[in-house]
């Protein structure tokens, strides 16, 4: 019998185990990925929602060109928009938070530092859009009219950077430059231009045209829950056992 043969056994086991392990920390990723994804996807399906009926009061009964000044109804429908991912994205960073922090303790990992972060910027949202008077309102509508998901999308990233999460980098840039570019009306925007090169400007209603970067917002959420969910079912293989994770 080969006397290295124990040695050669061990280590083969060893290869083997450190293999399970890798197998089980990357379904254990995949999970992690799932309720931000979803949070993300239900946040810009439901803004979605929002600016359509917005654009629905605002633009039905415009003909191909037209225009006229907002109504009262208009403005306020307005207001609720433009300060959407201000509280909607504030309560989507405090589930994240929570759903962090209880994960992180299941897993004996104290509160963890994602949810920290998450938890922090949404009570500051909260505080600084929903409450009136607030010092910081301007400062933080500002940078709100121009990246409605700024300080989402900072938390997110943030987060990714804490747990090595390139995925959840990337998930998060796309989410931010698209739900960005729609808020400013750049799909609208292009559509119009296309419409104008091929001569059919005068032949589409502007609440046609406008529904462009709606259909942008849908199919974006739709991705993200659909990867979300995808992302859930690769993280719950049979015999799955989680194992410690910075979060």
């Amino acid at each position: 019998m080969n006397a290295n043969q124990p040695d050669e056994v061990a280590a083969a086991e060893a290869v083997l185990a450190r293999t399970e392990q890798l197998r089980r920390v990357a379904r254990r990723d995949a999970k992690g990925l799932a309720v931000p994804l979803f949070v993300l996807g239900v946040l810009t399906l439901g803004y979605a929602v929002v600016s359509y009926v917005e654009l629905d009061v605002i633009a039905s009964d415009l003909g191909p060109g037209q225009s006229r000044a907002a109504t009262d109804t208009e403005l306020r429908l307005g207001q609720l928009a433009d300060t959407y991912w201000g509280l909607a994205g504030a309560v989507g960073l405090l589930v994240i938070g929570i759903w962090l922090g209880v994960r992180s303790r299941r897993l004996g990992a104290g509160a963890g530092a994602g949810a920290w972060v998450a938890g922090g910027v949404g009570l500051f949202l909260l505080a600084t859009v929903g409450l009136p008077f607030s010092p910081l309102a301007t400062v933080v509508g500002m940078v709100g009219f121009m990246a409605p998901t700024a300080f989402i999308g900072i938390a997110l990233l943030l987060i990714a950077w804490r747990r090595h999460d390139g995925r959840l980098a990337v998930w998060t840039v796309v989410f931010g430059v698209v739900v960005t570019m729609a808020h400013l009306g750049f799909f609208t925007n292009r559509l119009g231009d296309l419409l104008r090169v091929t001569g059919q400007a005068d032949d589409v209603d502007v609440d046609v045209v406008v529904q462009a970067d709606l259909a942008v917002l849908a199919v974006v959420g739709l991705v993200l829950v659909g990867a979300a969910v995808r992302n859930r079912r690769a993280g719950a293989a049979p015999g799955h056992v989680d194992e410690l994770v910075v979060s």
